[in-house]
């Protein structure tokens, strides 16, 4: 369980996390609503209701964001959390009637899962765990996320979910959760890897994905699979509307390039989301730059945090060994 992360005052998180089967979910819940943006980094997104999110739309706020497991399949979620919604009274006040606004996200774990895939009763369960606490790792959505599959998931490593926050001088809070399932490997400040692809299925010894495809450039031995995902939501609780909030999640996927090697490419479906939870006076750009540095710290405590369950190694296994 996270220690020291300041979750935003009306953010709840519940997570459902089916460790026999590998797979989860995450919801964030924001009381009483929010505004949200959102930027797609990868181009094998798969997702639900993330129109309601673009500028041009009508819907102004929503209630929470679903994060998964299963690829498409895991989107069945998001119909639990808008049945816990409902029957909470929570949603949009249309003319009398509530309608739940719960854009959702999914990551491709279907190959470390046993191929039971998230539902609705599991969505629903989540939001029966709502609460300020946080577990990062092999938890929620992050239950069956994996690292580095250039060489397949047999020689790939575990990640999962991570969270950070940083309170401004001006008391301003940003908050980032994040499910980290990419293509590529993980690196830290110095840009040597910490977790992903490894050489072969009994080594320590990473295989460097982007070393590797630099060097075999219009080699067929590179096979893209849409198989790869990180999400991303960053929270504050200054106020912004959600073109600039598409814009701070925009300036926040350097965290992601600078964490993940390579990143963006066109098999991950990288997702940022971006809300707005208060009425504070912020500067876009700050929350920008800070939004960034946080999905680095996110990302890093994901992989720190995994569970491989015995069956792919953890960066404890690899890093506290070597």
């Amino acid at each position: 369980m996270s220690t020291g992360i300041i979750v935003p005052e009306n953010v709840f998180v519940g997570e459902y996390t089916d460790k026999i089967n590998k797979t989860g979910v995450s919801v964030i819940y924001f009381e009483g609503g929010a505004g949200a943006g959102i930027y797609k980094y990868g181009s094998a997104t798969s997702t639900r209701q993330i129109d309601s999110l673009e500028a041009s739309h009508t819907v102004s706020r929503i209630d929470a964001i679903t994060l998964a497991g299963g690829s498409a399949f895991g989107l069945d979620a998001c119909c639990g959390v808008m049945r816990w919604l409902k029957e909470h009274d929570k949603g949009a006040d249309l003319r009398g009637i509530k309608v739940p606004i719960v854009p959702g996200a999914v990551i491709f774990d279907l190959r470390f899962s046993t191929g039971i895939t998230p539902d609705c009763a599991m969505g629903y369960s989540a939001c029966d765990a709502l609460s300020k606490d946080i577990h990062e790792g092999s938890f929620g959505a992050g239950t069956g996320a994996t690292v580095g599959k250039i060489n397949g998931v047999d020689n790939a490593m575990k990640a999962g979910s991570g969270a950070a926050s940083m309170k401004l001088s001006s008391g301003t809070l940003v908050w980032v959760y994040v499910v980290v399932n990419a293509f590529g490997d993980v690196m830290d400040i110095d840009r040597k890897i910490i977790a992903g692809a490894r050489k072969e299925k009994a080594s320590k010894d990473f295989f460097d994905t982007s070393k590797f495809i630099m060097g075999n450039t219009g080699n067929s031995n590179i096979t893209p699979v849409s198989e790869n995902t990180t999400l991303c939501v960053i929270v504050t609780d200054a106020h912004f509307d959600k073109s600039e909030l598409g814009a701070i999640a925009k300036m926040a996927s350097a965290g992601i390039a600078r964490s993940l090697s390579p990143a963006g490419a066109s098999f991950d479906g990288d997702v940022i989301f971006a809300v707005s939870t208060g009425n504070k006076n912020e500067f876009i750009d700050v929350v920008g730059v800070v939004s960034a540095h946080l999905i680095e710290d996110a990302i890093k405590s994901a992989v720190i945090h995994g569970d491989g369950f015995g069956i792919l190694p953890s960066y404890r296994d690899i890093m506290t060994k070597k």
